[in-house]
C-alpha cells in the first residue's frame, strides 16, 4: 500500500458498488475515489440517488463495497467500528432513556467508569446547549434538541470520524441555521474528521473545508473544491462575494448532473 494512502484518514479507491434485487441490478456507485484528511470536514452533495447515503454507508462499515478498497487509517473497514459513528436525519435515540443516559449509552458500551461517564456525559450535554434537560425524554424535546443530544452522543463517544447523513433536514429553517452554526463551533473546537451528507448547497458552505460533488447514478466523484471562507463561520459569511461565487460554481456542477439523472429516469 502506497504511503500517501497510509496518511489519510479516510480513502475510498476504485469503489464500485452493486445492488442486487428480483427486478435485477443497480450500480449506486462505479469507480468512486475520495481522501478526507484527518481533522477535514467533508460535505458531500449532489442529485438524489447519486449514492451519497451508500457512500456513507461503506464508510460507516454499514455495508460492503462490490469492489475497490475503502480504508480507515489505512485499514480496510470490513465492520461496523467505534471508530465511526453515525448521525442520521432521523434522531435513532432511545424513547425510554432520558437525555444524561442517552449521551452515556456509549460510553457505557466501552466500559467506561460510571463517573467518568457522567462527567463526559455532561461536559458534552453543556457543549451543546442542553443543561438542565438531563433528565427529559426524547418525546419531551424539540426535534431540533433531539438531534443535539444525538450530536452530544456522538461526541461523548469520541470516534475518529463523524459521519452525518442529512442530519438538519427534517427542521425547520431557523432551527436549522441555530444548529448549523452551532456544529460549526463544535468543529471548530474538536476538529473532529467529519463527512456530511446535504443537499443544500448553503449548508455545505457554511459548515465544510471542502465540498465533493457526485455525479448523477451511478456515483462518482465529479467535482472538488476548496472551501476557505474564513471563520467564524455565521450567516454573515452568506453575504460576502467569495461565498456568491463558490455557491454558483457548485451550483452549475450540481445542475448538470440533476439533468443527468432525470434524462436516465426518462429514458
Amino acid at each position: 500500500m502506497d504511503t500517501i494512502t497510509e496518511q489519510k484518514k479516510i480513502s475510498l479507491r476504485n469503489v464500485d458498488k452493486i445492488f442486487t434485487s428480483d427486478k435485477g441490478e443497480v450500480q449506486a456507485l462505479k469507480g468512486l475515489s475520495l481522501d478526507v484528511e484527518d481533522g477535514e470536514f467533508l460535505a458531500i452533495v449532489g442529485a438524489s440517488g447519486c449514492g451519497k447515503s451508500t457512500l456513507l454507508n461503506l464508510v460507516a462499515g454499514f455495508d460492503q463495497a462490490t469492489c475497490g478498497d475503502v480504508l480507515l487509517d489505512g485499514d480496510p473497514v470490513t465492520g461496523i467500528t467505534p471508530e465511526c459513528n453515525m448521525i442520521f436525519q432521523q434522531y435513532a435515540l432511545f424513547p425510554w432513556k432520558t437525555v444524561q443516559e442517552n449521551v452515556e449509552f456509549g460510553l457505557k458500551m466501552q466500559r467506561v467508569a460510571k463517573g467518568e461517564r457522567k462527567e463526559r456525559a455532561h461536559r458534552f450535554i453543556d457543549l451543546v446547549g442542553l443543561n438542565g434537560f438531563e433528565a427529559s425524554f426524547p418525546h419531551q424535546l424539540s426535534g431540533g434538541m433531539k438531534q443535539r443530544v444525538s450530536i452530544a452522543r456522538s461526541m461523548a463517544s469520541n470516534p475518529k470520524v463523524m459521519l452525518l447523513d442529512e442530519p438538519f433536514a427534517a427542521l425547520d429553517a431557523m432551527t436549522r441555521q441555530v444548529l448549523q452554526e452551532q456544529l460549526v463551533r463544535i468543529y471548530e473546537k474538536h476538529r473532529k474528521t467529519i463527512i456530511f451528507i446535504t443537499h443544500s448547497i448553503d449548508e455545505a458552505l457554511l459548515l465544510s473545508s471542502r465540498i465533493a460533488v457526485m455525479t448523477a447514478r451511478p456515483g462518482r466523484i465529479a467535482q472538488e473544491i476548496v472551501n476557505a471562507l474564513p471563520h467564524p463561520r455565521n450567516a454573515d459569511v452568506q453575504l460576502s462575494n467569495r461565498y456568491v461565487e463558490l455557491k454558483r460554481m457548485i451550483w452549475d456542477s450540481v445542475q448538470a448532473e440533476v439533468l443527468k439523472s432525470m434524462e436516465v429516469e426518462t429514458q
